[in-house]
């Protein structure tokens, strides 16, 4: 997988801009297909793909040579980077189009006609143009007629794009360490940023850098006239509404764009093909539970179709028995008659010490480049494969949300208290705390559940309903501007007539899945490996979305829908088991075992001297988790260790 480049000035600073893609170059050991300066009637630019090359650095001058694109055409109106996979190109492009060139799905990378096929439909849709794609896509276009650059990134993206305006000067790449390399730029930290990370709840789609701006996931990016604007080109539309008279309706609307979304993402190069047993191959990740087991089986359904061979890759924990999902693991096996299962055990990996095990990148702290992922991907790289499908999405797209049972009793479902009182028994959940939780607490407000925490002496309730982490500084939580990241969000949805929905756009824009995507597609890349995710698929999210909320959570069961609709292609005892594997008692134990590494870690005083950290209450919490072998590991303390480990590493 490619990674993408390209900066512009005016032609009056063209000495000095080629000195500054030379020192970004070197600085970051780059290797690019092209890196030429081409003279256009205002400006000059450098328009190339990259990859970064750490056993072999050249000098620019080395390496400037003729414009020669894979996917460029010399006499298009347009050029273009991209890393693609376009969905519905059968149903934009016109028929004389189809005629001359197969538009049937294919991995655009490798798809000779791209930048035909965006020609076309640039000059057919202009500055609307990600609006009419389906896919995931990066891309950036640069149309010479007009002299301005468009950039788009699907709503879903594993991918990122970063962009920097430095005098006249402007730059967009795959990453933000290429564009903090620039000479001139003095770099400055984000603190909003760090403190969203050190409190357990970042935005996913903001820099952690002043001066490097990330372009927003389904958002696009046009420069004209050297001045960038951003808008955002899909969205969850709020209005829509999907109805049936019964839930076999549901259950088959579910199945078709659920099948389409994994049809789609199973579409792999011919490049693929496995050198000793000549059939192409695909991986699907498959642990225990309902996500990922449901790609796998929709998954098997297809390759038998298509002719591919679909290998499974699942973890296994020799020491972690509550990690354990081995049964249901062997009983999928089983049931879908997988001839090529394989294993990579995680707890081999407790002897390697904490920051060997999660280095940070430096985009953000959660983005981190682990050995684990690269033994996965280094495995399936040697069996010839360039597609892995992951269970991605699924608890954002088919949880459903507990206030949907609040929701059902105000509009006079009264059965609905006898529904959540089963649910607790067969959970073994204390049933009048549950109810309290469900039915009453929402509708206290938070100044008033603040005044009852700060007599128990627990951190405060937010406008998110949630408790800021302890040891943050007044200076810090002043950066939680609530308002301003609703405001950002655009969530619409109300919160008090649409509780559920609302609570699960929320969830939508800020899960923290989109690290663990980031971090696979970052280490992919190296291996040529493109990471798909099909529950993240707009149609899927739309039609989640769009049905009544009851139809995703059902008295024990969330993703009931999404049980319902797989209960013939998935074991039984994955269909209907009531209890989500959780690895909080597995990190808990990874923290213990490197406890002196992680308290000096810990300690590090750069967040602290920045008056966003207070360092005394930090270690208090860590002592506690650390001295009591039965405490699980709270996801806020996890957020701290990543973002001192992201801070010392890449900012002091």
């Amino acid at each position: 997988m490619d990674n993408l480049f390209a900066a512009f000035t005016s032609i009056f600073s063209k000495e000095k801009f080629q000195h500054n893609i030379r020192s970004i170059t070197n600085d970051n050991n780059l290797f690019f297909k092209n890196k030429e300066i081409v003279d256009i009637e205002l400006y000059s630019h450098c328009f190339s793909y990259y990859s970064f090359n750490k056993n072999l650095v050249k000098n620019f001058d080395q390496l400037t040579t003729n414009i020669d694109f894979d996917s460029v055409e010399k006499n298009s109106d347009i050029e273009l980077l991209a890393n693609c996979r376009i969905d519905n190109k059968d149903q934009l492009l016109p028929k004389s189009f189809a005629q001359n060139i197969s538009v049937k799905k294919s991995d655009t990378e490798n798809d000779s006609h791209l930048s035909e096929m965006f020609t076309l439909l640039y000059s057919k849709f202009e500055d609307d143009l990600p609006k009419h794609l389906k896919g995931n896509f990066t891309y950036i276009l640069w149309d010479k007629n007009k002299e301005e650059l468009h950039a788009a990134i699907d709503a879903f993206s594993g991918r990122s794009l970063f962009y920097l305006q430095i005098n006249d000067e402007f730059y967009i790449a795959s990453d933000a360490k290429v564009l903090a390399s620039h000479p001139s730029l003095t770099l400055t930290v984000n603190k909003q940023a760090i403190v969203q990370w050190l409190s357990g709840r970042p935005d996913p789609n903001i820099s952690m850098y002043n001066e490097i701006k990330r372009l927003p996931c389904g958002h696009q990016l046009i420069w004209r006239n050297n001045k960038v604007s951003v808008s955002k080109f899909w969205d969850i539309e709020a209005d829509k509404s999907i109805r049936y008279k019964n839930t076999d309706e549901y259950k088959q609307h579910f199945y078709d764009v659920l099948m389409n979304s994994v049809s789609n993402r199973l579409v792999t190069s011919s490049s693929s093909i496995h050198s000793q047993a000549d059939v192409a191959s695909v991986f699907c990740q498959m642990s225990g539970g309902m996500d990922s087991t449901s790609i796998a089986a929709l998954a098997n359904i297809e390759t038998k179709r298509t002719g591919l061979a679909l290998h499974t890759l699942s973890h296994s924990y020799k020491n972690t028995e509550s990690c354990n999902e081995m049964d249901n693991i062997n009983d999928m096996i089983e049931k879908l008659n997988l001839s090529h299962a394989h294993f990579v055990e995680l707890d081999k990996f407790d002897e390697i010490n904490f920051g060997q095990l999660y280095p940070t990148d430096f985009d953000s702290p959660g983005i981190v480049l682990s050995p684990k992922y690269h033994e996965e991907l280094s495995l399936i790289q040697q069996l010839g494969a360039t597609t892995l499908l992951t269970g991605n999405g699924g608890d954002e797209i088919c949880w459903g949300h507990s206030s949907t049972y609040r929701s059902r009793l105000y509009k006079g479902e009264v059965g609905v208290i006898n529904e959540v009182v089963k649910a607790c028994a067969e959970l073994n959940e204390p049933v009048a705390s549950s109810l309290v939780k469900l039915f009453v607490k929402p509708l206290i407000p938070n100044s008033l559940q603040n005044l009852l925490r700060l007599a128990l002496n627990k951190p405060r309730i937010n406008a998110t309903d949630n408790p800021t982490s302890a040891w943050l500084t007044e200076e810090a939580l002043g950066f939680l501007d609530e308002d301003a990241f609703t405001r950002s969000i655009n969530n619409p949805f109300n919160k008090t007539f649409e509780p559920a929905k609302h609570a699960r756009f929320h969830s939508l824009k800020t899960t923290s899945t989109y690290n663990s995507m980031r971090s696979y597609q970052k280490v992919a890349n190296s291996y040529g490996i493109d990471v798909r995710h099909p529950f993240f698929d707009v149609d899927v999210v739309e039609f989640s979305f769009a049905i009544p909320d009851r139809m995703l959570i059902q008295g024990s069961y969330p993703k009931w829908l999404l049980r319902k609709t797989m209960e013939d292609h998935l074991p039984e005892s994955v269909v209907w088991n009531k209890h989500k594997t959780v690895f909080d008692h597995h990190f808990a134990n990874l923290v213990r075992s490197n406890e002196d590494e992680l308290r000096e870690l810990l300690s590090h005083s750069g967040l602290h001297d920045l008056g966003l950290l207070d360092n005394d209450v930090l270690m208090r919490e860590f002592d506690e988790l650390v001295r009591d072998p039965n405490r699980h590991l709270n996801v806020d303390m996890l957020y701290a260790i990543l973002t001192q480990s992201w801070y010392q590493t890449h900012c002091v």
